[in-house]
């Protein structure tokens, strides 16, 4: 029989490392819209102090026909070659206090082995409680504050936060599987952040803003995001300044506000995803005005508005 403590390799023993922290998963690889979880870790380990306390199989757990690990080619040699990590840590927030991190890619396979190994380091670290922090994309507008939906079994934060609760069947992912196991058994919450459909990779560092929010609301851990708030602050000017001669993204935006504040306000409309007569802005519409506009930026000489 298959022992899931296989799939993990301790990089120091576990009696040292303190009981009863609370613990944050931010895995991506399903959905991940805005790169809200991936943003969000980086961001820790970039401006936190960490060490990693176990590895997981990523050899076991990963695809890497569909996600290559990266390689670094300099001119006739193969430099570097970098493997996936998914990674347990422990990390001490703004304030000094310990907390553990999960992060890394969501595991192809064995979804069920890999829930057991953590679950098990859950019951032996003592966790006291468990954060997910994950996002989809939904036509919200991004003049608009980010919400999430919450799930789990800790009432007083779905009450508080929770701004979307919908009853649907979608595909699942592994950190559902994380929540659906604890939540017989132990304190857990998944904050699944709204993320401007339109947004995509353009480089908004709101959704991570907005994950890290939410990992507060539940444990009171501080963190250093100065960086993402101006990062956030350029993308709001880069944006502001594409709609200023673009009527058709003004249409676009002004329509999704309107949606989002009947919402937001508990009007007639059921939901923020689709308007009266059941129509839907396309992604597609927005997202390509968005992507030319930053592209221009990017480009050494461009004219932003040309």
């Amino acid at each position: 029989m298959f022992d899931p403590r296989e799939l993990t390799l301790s990089l120091e023993d576990l009696e040292t490392v303190p009981h009863g922290l609370d613990l944050v998963i931010a895995i991506h690889g399903f959905v991940d819209a805005g790169a809200a979880a991936e943003a969000a870790a980086a961001a820790i380990l970039d401006t936190l102090p960490h060490r990693s306390i176990v590895e997981f199989d990523t050899d076991l757990l990963i695809d890497h026909r569909s996600r290559r690990p990266r390689i670094l080619f300099n001119e006739d040699k193969i430099e570097e070659y970098l493997p996936h990590s998914l990674t347990l840590l422990v990390v001490e927030d703004d304030a000094g206090v310990p907390f553990l991190l999960l992060t890394g890619p969501e595991p192809d396979w064995m979804w069920e082995r890999f829930t057991d190994a953590l679950l098990d380091l859950i019951e032996r670290l003592g966790v006291a409680s468990t954060t997910i922090i994950t996002s989809i994309g939904m036509p919200v507008p991004h003049t608009r504050p980010l919400v999430s939906t919450v799930s789990g079994n800790r009432a007083e934060l779905i009450e508080q936060y929770s701004a979307w609760r919908p009853v649907s069947q979608v595909p699942g992912s592994v950190i559902h599987r994380i929540e659906h196991r604890l939540h017989p058994i132990a304190p857990v919450a998944t904050f699944t952040v709204l993320v401007p459909h339109y947004v995509g990779e353009s480089g908004s560092a709101g959704p991570a803003l907005a994950a890290l929010e939410g990992v507060t609301s539940a444990t009171s851990l501080a963190f250093r995001t100065e960086e993402l708030r101006q990062a956030d602050r350029e993308f709001q000017q880069l944006v502001a300044q594409q709609m200023e001669t673009n009527e058709e993204l003004q249409r676009i935006v002004l329509t999704l506000e309107a949606r989002y504040d009947a919402f937001m306000a508990q009007s007639s409309v059921r939901s923020p995803l689709t308007d009266e007569d059941g129509a839907l802005p396309s992604a597609d519409e927005i997202a390509e005005e968005l992507e030319r506009y930053l592209r221009q930026r990017r480009r050494p000489g461009a004219d932003p508005l040309g």
